[in-house]
């Protein structure tokens, strides 16, 4: 996820066009020059919208970097909601990119996680300050600090999927 911070301010998104065809009339990944893998997957019925990514902040922004990569409305494993065959083609190396970006590798990036997030999930945009305790529990981050206001803030974010678990405001 730093490493997505650090991609925004270079460039703010994948501006060039999103695939490319070989000579051979292959679908290419723009980005890498690879061919995009086609696999069976699923997605909502027409109408039904889901997005995965509301509890992931960093979502768009590592997404924007990683034009081909599998959306978050897709996946390669049915569920409940997503169950609508679909044919999905992406890039093995957009989908890597997206999911290292997200990851919330160690206590600094969880950090960094809190202090964009809280602001955003407490309602009323009041930013963090320190002291920052920070645990891993279960593949789990907990990230509890002050906000400006005075209020205590605790966040849980998952450290693979660079997720919101919850979060928790008090007095």
């Amino acid at each position: 996820m730093l490493s997505a911070v650090c991609l925004v301010g270079c460039r703010t998104t994948w501006r060039e066009e999103e695939t490319i065809t070989s000579p051979t009339g292959q679908r290419l990944c723009a980005k890498h020059k690879v061919p995009l893998i086609a696999v069976r997957g699923f997605e909502p019925p027409r109408g039904v919208f889901t997005h995965d990514n509301m509890n992931r902040p960093f979502y768009n922004i590592v997404g924007e970097h990683s034009p081909n990569h599998i959306p978050d409305y897709q996946t390669t494993r049915r569920s409940d909601l997503q169950r609508v065959p679909v044919t999905i083609r992406y890039c093995p190396l957009c989908e890597q990119e997206l999911v290292d970006g997200l990851r919330v590798s160690d206590e600094k990036v969880a950090i960094k996680f809190a202090e964009y997030a809280l602001p955003i999930y407490g309602g009323g945009g009041h930013e963090t300050k320190g002291p920052y305790q920070v645990s891993l529990h279960n593949g789990i981050w907990t990230v509890t600090c002050f906000l400006v206001d005075g209020r205590h803030a605790m966040i849980k974010i998952s450290k693979e999927r660079g997720s919101v678990e919850t979060t928790k405001y008090w007095k």
